[in-house]
């Protein structure tokens, strides 16, 4: 077995218990389903990996992949719009991930390019392929979805943070942005630093997903005992 299959299926493991933990350790947390349902989806897609580079069937979970990490961002959103207690028409925030699950599941030929290599996996599907305006558009569409939503969710929360005057609550508030900093900013170098890697994105980023994982745990503790402590 190949290091990366390693790492994807223990990752994946670690992910699904802290998301069955989560609801039944931590009750008084008002955001633990969504926390276990991100578990889920990140889990989910580590999952997709180990299989990808386990089976021959790269298309089918090269897709489930896609969709696995596509509805990430919609679901930090949401999250972070019902913890704040600020109303929003969720057609907004699951329409465009669900217009790509869609295309990802009806498209003939989604994949262009998959490999499992000792470290990453490299994965190109129709979405990734820039090479006419149309598809110019569809990438733009896709990739301002995904950081546009992480960035407006990060926001809420250190606007939050920024506001908030006890310091218990402070370091409850704090977690969300945390947790995406750890995630994010590792997989931005390396991606920059390392160009051939900008194919390998999704690949790098959920292996960072299990900092996301952990601090998502770690604030749901700190989000109970806050309440604990009214």
């Amino acid at each position: 077995m190949c290091y990366n299959p390693t790492v994807s299926i223990t990752t994946a493991l670690v992910e699904w218990t802290l998301g069955v933990i989560i609801p039944f350790k931590y009750p008084k947390n008002r955001t633990r389903f969504f926390s276990s349902t991100l578990m889920f989806f990140l889990g989910l897609y580590q999952f997709t990996e180990f299989m990808f580079c386990k089976t021959n069937q790269a298309d089918l979970w090269m897709r489930i992949g896609f969709m696995a990490y596509s509805v990430l961002p919609a679901i930090g959103l949401h999250t972070t719009l019902y913890y704040f207690k600020i109303k929003f028409n969720l057609f907004w925030i699951y329409i465009i991930p669900t217009i790509y699950i869609i295309g990802a599941g009806m498209a003939e030929k989604f994949v262009i390019e998959g490999k499992c290599h000792d470290i990453f996996v490299t994965a190109r599907n129709i979405f990734s392929n820039v090479i006419s305006p149309f598809s110019s558009v569809r990438f733009g569409i896709y990739s301002a979805y995904y950081f546009s939503f992480i960035l407006i969710a990060c926001i809420i929360g250190i606007r939050a943070y920024m506001k908030e005057k006890n310091q218990r609550k402070q370091k409850a508030l704090l977690a969300f942005p945390t947790a995406v900093f750890l995630m994010s900013f590792p997989t931005f170098i390396l991606t920059v630093m390392f160009p051939a890697l900008n194919v390998q994105f999704p690949s790098v980023l959920c292996h960072f997903g299990l900092l996301l994982a952990l601090m998502i745990f770690v604030g749901a503790r700190w989000e109970d005992e806050m309440q604990l402590g009214k």
